[in-house]
C-alpha cells in the first residue's frame, strides 16, 4: 500500500472527504471538489465534503467523467482509495445513465439500461400505475413525464430525458447592438441552448449576484425566440426584468406584461411573482393563478431565483415538462434539501461560474468577509441562559451591543453606500430609530420602496436598513458595504444572497465589504458557521474579529 502524507485529502469509506483548508494545493483542488461533492462542514483548518448520488449526477451533467472523479480522489488522497468508494462512485455514475426517456413514433418510452434499476423501480405501485408494457419497452402518457422523474428520484435515480420540447408561439426578439455580453455570459447561453432541441433547452444556470443573470436570461430568450413566462421573487424584481427587456432588446414595451396583485396582463412576455402564483382563494383554497402556466403557448419558462421554488410550483412544473425551462440562481442551496427535486423537474445544472474566477477578472467586486464576535451584557446573558433554544437564538441575534459595532463600521466606511440587513423587524426598527436611518421592510409600500431604492442608487441616501425583502433580486448596484446583524438561523442561501448585494463591480478599487455581527459562544455563532458554508465553498474566507468592549 502506498501512502502520501503530503497530500491534502482523507477519503473515508462512507464517502466523507476531509480536506486540509490551509494546504498549498487547496486552491487547486477546491473547484473540482465542489463539483463532485457537497460541503457539509468547514473550520479554519479543515473542510468536510460528502459524496452523494445527487453530487455525482451533478458532476456527470457538467461533463465530468467517472474516471476523472476516481483519479482525482486517488491522486490527492493521503491513503489508498478504498474500493468501496470506487464502487459507490461507479454505481451512482452508472445510475445517471440507467433510465432514459425518449419519444419514438409519437410514443413516450421509459427505457431501462440497467436491470437492477428496472427491478427496483417497477416494484413501486405509483410508478407501475403510470407505465404500460409495450413490446420491448415501457410506455407512458406524456403528462406523466414529470411525475415519473420525481418518483424515480426518491430511489436515487435521475432520469435522462431526451423527449424534447413542444414549439411555443413565435416571438420576435433580438438583443440591441450596444449590449456587449461578457465571455462567461456567452458561454452560459451556449451551454443552455446547445443544439436547441433535445440536447439543450432545460436546466439551471448558477452565477453570483451582480454577474448578469438577467442578461443571460435575455440571451437565451433571443436564442429560443418563443413566448416567455418569467417567474421571479418580488414585484421589484418583476419591474427590474421589465426594465432590462425594454432597455436591452427590440421587444416593444406593450408586448411585456406584468402579472401582479394590481395588474394582470398576459402578453407574449409575461412576468409574475412566486407569491402571486401560489395565492389561494380564501373560500375554495384553490391556487387561482397557477393556470397562468397554460394561459398561452409559452415556449420558455424562466424561474428567477429558482432555489425559492415553492411546493405548489414543483407540482405544476412536473406537468409542463414539454416547455423549455431555465432556472437562474446565485446558489442552488435549499435548507429543506429539495435541490434534487429542482434539478429533476427544471433540469440539470447547465452552467456554473465560480465567484472567485469572476472576481479575479474584475467582473465582480473583490469582497472581504469578516465575522465580528461580541459579548452579552450581564443582563442579556442571564436572560439568554434562562431561555429555551429558539428564544436563545433571537436573544443572541438582537444583542443591543450590536448597535455600537454598527456605529463604528459606519464611521469606518463613512463615504461608502452601506446596507444594514437583518431578520427581526423590531431590531431593525431600533437601529433605524437610534441611528436616524431610512428602513425598508415587507410592509413598506411599493412606491416608497422604489423611491428609497432610487435615492440609494443616486447617492442621496448613504445607508439603508433593510429586512429580508432585500435578499433577492433587488437592483442596488452601488452598495459597497453590507452589515448583517441577524439572519434566518443557519441559512447558507441567505448568506450568499446577502453577500451578493455588494458584489456588483465598483469604480476605482473595485472592493466591497461584508460584515456579520454575532454574539460569541451562543446559538447564533453556531448557526453562523453553517451559514458561511456556501461562501467558503466558493473560495472565500471569513476573518474573525473579537470585539471585547
Amino acid at each position: 500500500m502506498l501512502f502520501n502524507f503530503e497530500n491534502p485529502l482523507v477519503v473515508q469509506k462512507d464517502g466523507t472527504i476531509i480536506v486540509e483548508a490551509n494546504h498549498k494545493q487547496f486552491p487547486i483542488i477546491q473547484p473540482m471538489l465542489s463539483q463532485m461533492a457537497i460541503l457539509e462542514k468547514a473550520t479554519l483548518s479543515t473542510h468536510t465534503y460528502k459524496l452523494s448520488p445527487y453530487s455525482i449526477w451533478s458532476a456527470q451533467s457538467q461533463g465530468i467523467q467517472v474516471t476523472e472523479i476516481i483519479n482525482f480522489l486517488d491522486e490527492y488522497c493521503k491513503y489508498p482509495l478504498a474500493q468501496s468508494v470506487v464502487q459507490y462512485v461507479e454505481e451512482h455514475y452508472q445510475r445517471a445513465n440507467s433510465i432514459i426517456m425518449e419519444k419514438i413514433n409519437g410514443e413516450c418510452l421509459l427505457i431501462f439500461k440497467d436491470e437492477g434499476a428496472k427491478q427496483t423501480l417497477l416494484k413501486d405501485k405509483k410508478i407501475n400505475k403510470l407505465l404500460e408494457k409495450g413490446k420491448d419497452q415501457w410506455c407512458f402518457q406524456e403528462v406523466s413525464r414529470g411525475e415519473l422523474k420525481r418518483l424515480c428520484l426518491t430511489y436515487g435515480y435521475f432520469i435522462n430525458d431526451r423527449i424534447g420540447y413542444e414549439k411555443g408561439q413565435q416571438l420576435k426578439i433580438q438583443m440591441l447592438a450596444n449590449v456587449n455580453l461578457r465571455p462567461y455570459q456567452k458561454e452560459a447561453i451556449k451551454e443552455f441552448h446547445k443544439n436547441g432541441k433535445t440536447m439543450g433547452g432545460n436546466g439551471i444556470v448558477v452565477m453570483p449576484c451582480g454577474s448578469g443573470k438577467t442578461i443571460v436570461g435575455l440571451g437565451i430568450m433571443e436564442k429560443v425566440k418563443e413566448e416567455v413566462l418569467i417567474i421571479t421573487s418580488s414585484e421589484t424584481s418583476m419591474k427590474q426584468w421589465q426594465r432590462e427587456i425594454a432597455e436591452k432588446t427590440t421587444v416593444p414595451l406593450e408586448n411585456v406584461g406584468l402579472y401582479s396583485s394590481s395588474l394582470k396582463e398576459v402578453k407574449p412576455i409575461t412576468i409574475a411573482s412566486y407569491q402571486m402564483m401560489i395565492y389561494r382563494d380564501h373560500n375554495t383554497k384553490q391556487f387561482i393563478h397557477l393556470p397562468l402556466f397554460n394561459e398561452r403557448n409559452w415556449g420558455l419558462i424562466i424561474y428567477d431565483e429558482v432555489h425559492l421554488l415553492p411546493a405548489p410550483i414543483f407540482k405544476t412544473t412536473a406537468g409542463i415538462q414539454g416547455k423549455k425551462r431555465l432556472g437562474l440562481t446565485a446558489t442552488l442551496v435549499r435548507e429543506d434539501g429539495k435541490q434534487e427535486e429542482v434539478y429533476s423537474l427544471i433540469g440539470p445544472k447547465q452552467y456554473e461560474v465560480s465567484w472567485k474566477g469572476l472576481e479575479n477578472n474584475g467582473w465582480i467586486a473583490k469582497t472581504f468577509c469578516k465575522e465580528i464576535r461580541i459579548n452579552f451584557s450581564e443582563r442579556e446573558l442571564k436572560q439568554y441562559v434562562e431561555s429555551n433554544q429558539q428564544q436563545q437564538f433571537k436573544i443572541a441575534s438582537v444583542n443591543p451591543t450590536k448597535i455600537e459595532v454598527i456605529k463604528k463600521l459606519l464611521q469606518k466606511h463613512e463615504q461608502q453606500p452601506t446596507l444594514i440587513i437583518g431578520q427581526y423587524i423590531d431590531q431593525l426598527a431600533e437601529v433605524a430609530e437610534k441611528l436616524q436611518l431610512p428602513m425598508i421592510t415587507g410592509k413598506t409600500p411599493q412606491k416608497e420602496r422604489e423611491l428609497l431604492y432610487e435615492k440609494f442608487r443616486q447617492g442621496e441616501i448613504g445607508v439603508l436598513v433593510v429586512s429580508k425583502v432585500a435578499n433577492f433580486a433587488v437592483d442596488l448596484p452601488d452598495a459597497e458595504v453590507a452589515i448583517q446583524i441577524s439572519g434566518a438561523f443557519g441559512s447558507r442561501q441567505e448568506e450568499a444572497q446577502r453577500v451578493g448585494r455588494v458584489l456588483r463591480p465598483k469604480q476605482d478599487k473595485n472592493e466591497a465589504f461584508f460584515y456579520s455581527i454575532v454574539t460569541r459562544n451562543t446559538k447564533e455563532e453556531h448557526c453562523s458557521s453553517h451559514r458561511q458554508l456556501f461562501m467558503l465553498e466558493q473560495g472565500y474566507s471569513y476573518e474573525v474579529e473579537e470585539w471585547l468592549s
